[in-house]
C-alpha cells in the first residue's frame, strides 16, 4: 500500500470540482481507504458501474448478485470469473441445485476468484468483492462488493432490484 501523496490530493481535487459537493459517506471512505492504491480512480469507477448496472433488470443466471460482481471484475481488468456460470441457471432453485454439491456459493465464488487470479484479502479494501452470511445456511449467502462502509449486494425484492448495503459476517474476500 502507498502513502496518500499529492497526486491522490490533486486527483481529489478535480473530482470535487466536477461534483461540488462531497457527502459525508465519501470523506469516511476517503478516511478509511486513504492509503490504498487508485482509491479516487476506483471509487469513481464504482460509482459508474452501479449507476449502469443500477438500471438493469434482476435476472437469475444473467445479472443476480454473483453474476453482477463478477461483472464488477471484468470492468476492473480481470477475466471472467463466473463465465462458465452464465446462463446455466433460470431461478433461484436451478442456482441452489447447481451450488449445493460444489459446497454452497462461498466455495463457488472461492474456486471462480482463483481462476480469475484474485488476491485473498483479510481486511476490505474499497471495492473488495466478497461472500457475506451464514457459514452454516448456504441459503443466506451473497456475493458482494466493499463500497467503503458496508457490503453492497444486488438485491431484488418486492419486484424492485437495487444495490443494498449489508452487514454481515465475512465468508471469503478478494481484491479486485
Amino acid at each position: 500500500m502507498s502513502n496518500w501523496t499529492r497526486q491522490d490530493t490533486r486527483a481529489l481535487i478535480e473530482v470535487a470540482e466536477e461534483r461540488p459537493r462531497m457527502s459525508v459517506g465519501v470523506v469516511r471512505v476517503i478516511r478509511r481507504h486513504h492509503g490504498e492504491d487508485r482509491l479516487v480512480e476506483r471509487m469513481a469507477l464504482f460509482e459508474d458501474f452501479v449507476r449502469q448496472t443500477q438500471r438493469q433488470p434482476f435476472v437469475w443466471g444473467a445479472s443476480d448478485c454473483s453474476l453482477m460482481v463478477a461483472d464488477w471484475c471484468v470492468m476492473n481488468g480481470h477475466s471472467d470469473p463466473a463465465e462458465n456460470w452464465r446462463g446455466q441457471y433460470r431461478t433461484e432453485d436451478e442456482c441452489r441445485k447447481l451450488l449445493v454439491p460444489r459446497g454452497g456459493l462461498s466455495e463457488v465464488v472461492r474456486a471462480c476468484a482463483q481462476l480469475a487470479g484474485l488476491k485473498a484479502l483479510h481486511e476490505p479494501e474499497f471495492g473488495c468483492v466478497a461472500v457475506i452470511g451464514s457459514r452454516s445456511n448456504p441459503g443466506r449467502q451473497w456475493s458482494a462488493i466493499w463500497n467503503g462502509r458496508r457490503w453492497a449486494v444486488r438485491w431484488h425484492a418486492r419486484g424492485e432490484t437495487n444495490w443494498t448495503p449489508f452487514v454481515a459476517p465475512v465468508l471469503g474476500m478478494w481484491r479486485v
